[in-house]
């Protein structure tokens, strides 16, 4: 058990069945990280969960992390700064192929009219050699995955993400599951949607990073679920389109109000979307 960290009962990882073991390769290893943002930063990981990061020059800091490998050479490491306020969480994925990185900062408070709403940004960059060389090209944002949809299976739920622009995201369901809600509906005593009832589309900020051929990291906000209920997530997926897999996390609030920021992973099928790209944007317009 010492290789795995377990499901803990009680603990709220609601998508994380499909989740593949923590991983500890990077245990003992250091990178100086030379980002976009004008600073270094060090990630040293001293051991299979925590993380030492920190700015050059700047005190260091030991944090409780979570690290997923996709690939042979890709890993996704997870963590967040304890005890702020907006909250501030922290995602790496280092390509030690081209000794790339990525760095998505996730907030949780930055919006005073909506205390719950989430954001994120990427912050580019290298990770320095030892010959002390530093690459000068990037990860960056691509195009690639405009207008096509994937069917994702977390173990507990399915849901399709629909990639409609370089800028938003789309939710759809297949038929089967589809049928499941109503029947669920049917149970609470609540009427279902008619079939063929005008029905609106969930669109909202979507981010498209790639990190190489068939390898995205893709950033998807729930902003308009935090106007309608309260609060929304970010959610953060590092897919692998070869093999039909992710590794992801979702930062901000689950639905009992708890504070959330997991890791989980997922398996997808490509899905004709076609009617659901067709519909008029809802809430947003380019």
């Amino acid at each position: 058990m010492d290789e795995e960290k377990i499901l803990l009962p009680g603990k709220f990882e609601g998508m994380s069945i499909f989740r593949p073991p923590l991983c500890r390769e990077l245990r003992g290893r250091e990178f100086t990280l030379v980002m976009d943002d004008g600073f270094e930063r060090r990630a040293a990981f001293t051991n299979r969960d925590t993380v030492i990061f920190h700015k050059t020059g700047e005190e260091e800091t030991e944090y409780a992390s979570d690290v997923l490998k996709l690939r042979e050479d890709v890993f996704f490491v997870n963590f967040e700064k304890p005890g702020l306020f907006p909250r501030t969480g922290i995602t790496l994925v280092l390509d030690l192929r081209e000794d790339l990185v990525t760095m998505a900062v996730a907030g949780l408070g930055n919006n005073p009219k909506y205390p719950r709403m989430p954001s994120l940004d990427f912050v580019f960059g290298a990770i320095r050699r030892a010959d002390g060389t530093v690459p000068g090209i990037r990860h960056g944002y691509t195009p690639d995955l405009t207008g096509r949809a994937i069917d994702w299976n977390y173990g507990t739920f399915d849901v399709v993400h629909v990639y409609a622009s370089e800028r938003y995201y789309r939710v759809a369901f297949t038929p089967e599951r589809l049928r499941r809600m109503a029947e669920r509906m049917k149970a609470e005593g609540r009427e279902p949607p008619k079939s063929g009832a005008p029905r609106g589309v969930y669109e909202d900020y979507a981010a498209y990073v790639k990190i190489r051929d068939g390898l995205y990291l893709v950033s998807l906000l729930e902003t308009l679920l935090c106007k309608m209920r309260g609060h929304g997530n970010s959610l953060l997926f590092l897919m692998d389109l070869e093999d039909m897999h992710d590794v992801g996390r979702s930062f901000g609030t689950n639905d009992r109000g708890e504070d959330e920021n997991y890791v989980f992973g997922a398996f997808g099928r490509d899905y004709d979307a076609r009617e659901t790209l067709e519909r008029e944007s809802t809430y947003h317009i380019r």
